[in-house]
């Protein structure tokens, strides 16, 4: 068996100190519990906090879990307790609107559509449900970038455009995103993230006919979507401003 590599085994370490501390620590005790200075742990703690491992309130001094390393306990976990949780959203807001909703989620640089509700008005030839597609290109990709940094930095890897952080930090501000017959002609889209016990780990996206879905209405579907949201016990989302 080779050496493993100490820095490695040191982050890994701290990663599994965080989890059993029930996700959040100070970082003198993140740092005993991988056996290094406080220094050490620091700029381990910066490197997984760039790549979205781990993450730190502005409001705090406990670190915490970051989004994909949840992201990636999803991927071994049961997809089905996600599908269990946001079924009723997606139900309620197809019911709310006449229009197809989908409950999609980060997959490396993909997009992964877990689950949904297909009307026959969708305008889509095909059915999504299932289907991966790009993580660049689209409103549910940003939104759902705009609160995971970690797939913000695959969404950067991907567009490599100087306009990205200014649409991330619109889209943060907003707390939705949309796009008009960008994905396909024809077809408009709004989506809003979704998180579980405050950290992102998704997104909703609601689809249409541009005839029945400009703009304005996007927007207002949008505060509607986190309003039926919020009545999730395990669902927290926030709509911070209109356009």
């Amino acid at each position: 068996m080779s050496k493993p590599i100490q820095s490695v085994e040191r982050a890994m370490r701290m990663l599994e100190f965080l989890a059993q501390a029930e996700g959040a620590a100070p970082l003198g005790a993140i740092a005993n519990a991988a056996g290094v200075q406080s220094s050490t742990a620091h700029n381990i703690l910066a490197t997984l906090i760039a790549l979205g491992y781990v993450r730190r309130p502005a409001t705090g001094s406990d670190y915490r879990l970051g989004g994909r390393i949840l992201n990636l306990a999803r991927i071994a976990g049961d997809d089905d307790a996600l599908r269990r949780h946001f079924r009723p959203l997606m139900e309620e807001t197809a019911r709310r609107f006449e229009e197809s909703t989908y409950l999609i989620v980060p997959s490396g640089d993909e997009l992964y559509y877990l689950d949904g509700i297909e009307l026959p008005n969708n305008p889509t030839a095909h059915s999504r449900l299932g289907r991966r597609e790009p993580l660049s290109g689209s409103a549910i990709g940003l939104v759902i970038a705009a609160f995971m940094p970690g797939v913000a930095q695959a969404l950067a890897n991907l567009e490599r455009r100087a306009s990205l952080t200014e649409d991330l930090e619109q889209a943060r501000q907003r707390g939705f995103a949309f796009e008009e017959g960008k994905y396909q002609s024809g077809l408009n889209c709004v989506a809003i993230p979704l998180r579980l016990h405050g950290e992102t780990v998704g997104g909703l996206c609601l689809n249409g006919a541009a005839k029945r879905l400009p703009q304005r209405t996007l927007v207002s579907i949008a505060g509607v979507m986190a309003e039926i949201a919020l009545k999730i016990p395990v669902a927290d989302l926030i709509i911070r401003s209109r356009i």
